[in-house]
């Protein structure tokens, strides 16, 4: 739906913590293939301060300006991108911003709800009709991003970011790799996300459960909350939703490797291999009957909402952002993260966790190529992507982003999100599983993941065979 915004305000956002090493964009021109997924996740987005906000957009978008005047010519901007709380998004916020400060743009704001993105990006492209500038997930097969490519669809920015100064030492280099198709930079990174493993301290206690730091004493404990009424998973098992096979992409990148994980949902790998059996045989241990009777009918929020917050289940692994904007404020200081145990058999030295960027910015390759337009579309590309956007974001809405050297209100932080941040920060990354997998086994695969916490396989063995057939019938 296509709305024009003609408004007037102030605001930059955007920012959290994650992993290390810096990199200028110049180096970044070697980096080589395109990295993995996220969640699908929406944004969060926390209530902020208007006047303060409104200070903090303007002086990023002070930042942010480029040296020379932009044209002053009429320019229309197509901006495509999820949903958003107008009152509180400050993504809306610092295009009303960038609105106030150019009147002779029009910005068509063309917003779609959650996943909903990907129809309408995948329709526009193929008709010929690119948004000039997107928000969008990685540049993977799992998105289409790669025949956004090969139609000559989208941007090729790799020149730009290499020669504009802004781009120095603002990202570490996982995300301009992800960022990368054959050597290429197609998109900005935005946002990211990893997985966090929670535990309800006081559940523990009040079992006199030690808390689940290896392998043993989480079947131990999941045994003792089930047998004592106690719920050991929030998860759900909602069609269509990959909240159900967290703990198994864990438990295989733990056993096997991220790697060959990947290779299995690719299709190139079978699940009836020994390691692999295994690894389901580790899965099946933790998550049988541990799940929330009516798991099948809630959502993620709705899950949370209904059994992390009530203390009826004592443990969440799940996008962080998906986790934290669901979370009541008196659940906080009730959970500890932790990292995910290794298991029995493993073949990595130190936990490890899912995480990248989940959330892009792209530009049209019409739009690009309008040299009117073109000044515009940096700029604004410039100001979504800011260090002061980012740390806005972290502090107003609990989101996560990717950029370096970023100074965050300590006050606007909890103490759990500093806590499993800093976990994320010393853990190495792994890919989303899913990231190369194609569309209908993926649909398969998340039916037989959800099959299998409702009890239907008896064995590793039983679950190997049947991922095998319904993925790719081997």
């Amino acid at each position: 739906m296509k709305r024009k915004l003609a408004l007037a305000m102030a605001v930059c956002l955007t920012i959290s913590a994650l992993v290390g090493c810096g990199q200028t964009p110049a180096d970044t021109q070697g980096a080589q293939s395109a990295q993995q997924e996220s969640t699908e996740a929406e944004n969060t987005e926390k209530e902020a301060a208007p006047e303060e906000d409104a200070q903090s957009t303007e002086a990023a978008a002070d930042d942010t300006q480029t040296s020379g005047e932009l044209p002053d010519v009429p320019v229309t901007i197509r901006f495509a991108t999820q949903s958003m709380d107008r009152e509180t998004s400050v993504r809306y916020q610092v295009l009303e911003q960038f609105q106030k400060d150019y009147p002779n743009v029009t910005l068509e704001i063309e917003e779609s709800p959650g996943n909903d993105l990907i129809t309408k990006i995948n329709t526009d492209v193929m008709g010929d009709n690119t948004p000039d500038m997107f928000t969008f997930w990685r540049p993977e097969a799992k998105w289409n991003v790669d025949k956004y490519v090969e139609k000559g669809a989208i941007a090729d920015l790799t020149d730009w970011i290499n020669e504009d100064e802004f781009f120095t030492d603002l990202f570490p280099e996982y995300a301009w790799k992800t960022s990368t198709v054959n050597d290429r930079i197609y998109c900005l990174p935005k946002e990211n996300f990893y997985v966090e493993f929670l535990v309800n301290k006081e559940i523990f206690e009040q079992y006199n459960l030690e808390l689940p730091t290896d392998w043993d004493k989480l079947v131990t404990a999941c045994n003792a909350l089930r047998e004592n009424g106690v719920i050991p998973w929030t998860v759900d098992t909602k069609e269509g939703m990959d909240d159900s096979s967290r703990i198994f992409n864990a438990i295989i990148n733990r056993a096997v490797g991220n790697s060959k994980g990947l290779e299995l949902l690719k299709g190139n790998e079978s699940f009836q291999q020994e390691d692999v059996i295994r690894a389901l045989d580790y899965f099946l241990e933790v998550t049988v009957g541990n799940a929330p009777e009516d798991a099948a009918a809630l959502d993620s929020s709705q899950i949370i909402t209904k059994y992390l917050n009530t203390g009826k289940a004592a443990m969440i692994l799940n996008n962080v952002s998906l986790v934290d904007k669901n979370l009541t404020d008196d659940i906080f200081d009730k959970l500890v993260p932790l990292d995910f145990p290794l298991t029995p058999v493993s073949v990595i030295d130190k936990p490890s966790l899912e995480q990248d960027l989940t959330q892009l910015v792209y530009i049209g390759a019409d739009g690009w190529n309008d040299a009117d337009k073109q000044p515009y579309l940096k700029e604004l590309a410039r100001r979504l992507v800011s260090r002061e956007t980012a740390k806005l974001y972290v502090e107003e809405e609990r989101g996560i982003v990717p950029h370096l050297g970023l100074e965050v209100d300590e006050s606007k932080i909890t103490d759990l999100q500093r806590e499993a941040s800093a976990i994320a920060e010393n853990s190495d990354g792994d890919k989303w599983l899913l990231s190369f997998a194609k569309a209908g086994p993926v649909d398969e695969f998340r039916r037989v993941i959800n099959e299998a916490w409702a009890g239907k396989y008896a064995s590793g063995e039983e679950l190997a065979k049947a991922l095998d057939d319904v993925l790719y019938g081997k």
